[in-house]
C-alpha cells in the first residue's frame, strides 16, 4: 500500500522497518512504557497521529507481531480495527479482542498492554477524561455524584456503537483529504458528535440514568435554542452550550425537538446554514465561488452541501449560482 492510502496520512509520525525507531516513537508520541517484536526480520510498522482541542485520533499498522504495553492515561482509548487481529490486556489480566467486528476499550487510569497480530491496522480515538465528564454533565443535566467508570468487558450498544465507528472513520477520512480546508465549526462539532456517541455507545455506571424517559420540556425550550442558533449559525453548535443556554439537560432538548419539531437541534443548524448559504448564492457575488460560500458555512464537504442543498432546495447550489449570476 502507498504511504499516501493510509488513514490520516497527512499527520505521519513514522514508517519504518527499524524497531528501535518504533519504540522511541511509542514512547515519546504515545507514551507506551513497552514494546517487543515477535521477529525483527519481518518487521515494518507504520503510524499516523493527529491532536484535535478533546480527542487524538491516530492509525498504526504492524506487519510482524508486536506487543506494547502503555501506563494509565487521562483519556479514554477506542480501538478501531480496520484489517487483521489484535488484542488488549488490560490490568486484571482480561484480554478484549480487536478486530473489524470488535473495537476495543481502554478506560482512563487504567494501565494495559495491547498484542497486535502481524498485519493488523486500527483507527485509535483518544478522548480526554475532561471531555467525557464535561459532555456527561451536559447530558445528564447536571454534575454527576462520581467519577465516570467505563466497563470494557461488556458489549456495546447498537446500533451506537456502529455509528461511533462510521463516525471515526468518517473524521479519519475527512482529515486526510480536506485538512487545509475543513471549517473550524465542521471539525468542533464532528469532535462533539465523537465524544457524545462514545457516551451512547459505551456502557458505564451512568448509562441506565442515561437510557432512562428524558423530562419533556416545553415547547419555549425549542424556540429558544432554535433562536440561539439562528444567532450563532456561523460559529460551531456546540451541544453542551445549547443545553445551558436553554437551561435543559441534552437530553430533554433532543426528545423536545424530536417531539415538536421532528427533527434535531444540528439537522436544525443544517437548514439555517443552507438557507444562509442560498442567501449568498443569489447575490451572484462574482468575487467569490460555490466553494467559497459552502466553507463559509460550514460545510467541509461539496459533495454532501449539494446533496442536503438540493434536497432541501430541489436544485444544486451551482445552478442557483449561475441563475444569480446571469
Amino acid at each position: 500500500m502507498d504511504e499516501m492510502d493510509y488513514p490520516l496520512s497527512r499527520s505521519p509520525v513514522v514508517r519504518t522497518r527499524d524497531p528501535e525507531e518504533m519504540r522511541n516513537a511509542l514512547k515519546t508520541v504515545y507514551g507506551a512504557t513497552g514494546f517487543a517484536v515477535a521477529n525483527s526480520t519481518d518487521f515494518e510498522a507504520v503510524a499516523n497521529y493527529l491532536v484535535l482541542p478533546h480527542i487524538g485520533l491516530g492509525f498504526c499498522g504492524y506487519a510482524a507481531k508486536t506487543e506494547v504495553e502503555f501506563p494509565e492515561g487521562d483519556f479514554a482509548r477506542l480501538q478501531v480495527g480496520l484489517k487483521g487481529k489484535a488484542g488488549v490486556v488490560l490490568g486484571n489480566s482480561t484480554t478484549l479482542p480487536v478486530d473489524e467486528q470488535h473495537s476495543g476499550i481502554t478506560p482512563a487510569g487504567q494501565p494495559a498492554t495491547i498484542i497486535f497480530e502481524a498485519g493488523f491496522e486500527q483507527l485509535i480515538l483518544r478522548i480526554k477524561t475532561s471531555a467525557l465528564e464535561k459532555a456527561l454533565t451536559a447530558l445528564l443535566g447536571a454534575s454527576p455524584r462520581g467519577a465516570l467508570l467505563l466497563d470494557p468487558t461488556a458489549a456495546p450498544k447498537q446500533p451506537a456503537a456502529h455509528l461511533l465507528r462510521q463516525l471515526t472513520m468518517f473524521l479519519a477520512d475527512q482529515l486526510n483529504s480536506t485538512a487545509a480546508q475543513l471549517p473550524k465549526p465542521t471539525l468542533i462539532e464532528l469532535e462533539q458528535a465523537l465524544i457524545m456517541t462514545f457516551l451512547s455507545a459505551q456502557r458505564h455506571n451512568y448509562t441506565d440514568i442515561l437510557d432512562g424517559r428524558a423530562t419533556e420540556p416545553a415547547p419555549l425550550v425549542v424556540r429558544l435554542a432554535e433562536e440561539y442558533i439562528e444567532a450563532n449559525w456561523a460559529r460551531a453548535v456546540v451541544i453542551e452550550e445549547l443545553a445551558s443556554q436553554t437551561n435543559t439537560s441534552i437530553r430533554s432538548l433532543y426528545a423536545a425537538f424530536k417531539k415538536y419539531r421532528g427533527y434535531s437541534p444540528m439537522q436544525f443548524a443544517k437548514s439555517v446554514r443552507l438557507r444562509h448559504a442560498r442567501r449568498m448564492l443569489l447575490e451572484g457575488n462574482p468575487r467569490t465561488s460555490v466553494s467559497q460560500i459552502a466553507f463559509k458555512c460550514g460545510f467541509g464537504n461539496l459533495g454532501h452541501f449539494a446533496s442536503d442543498f438540493r434536497q432541501m432546495f430541489g436544485e444544486l447550489p451551482s445552478e442557483v449560482f449561475a441563475r444569480a449570476r446571469r
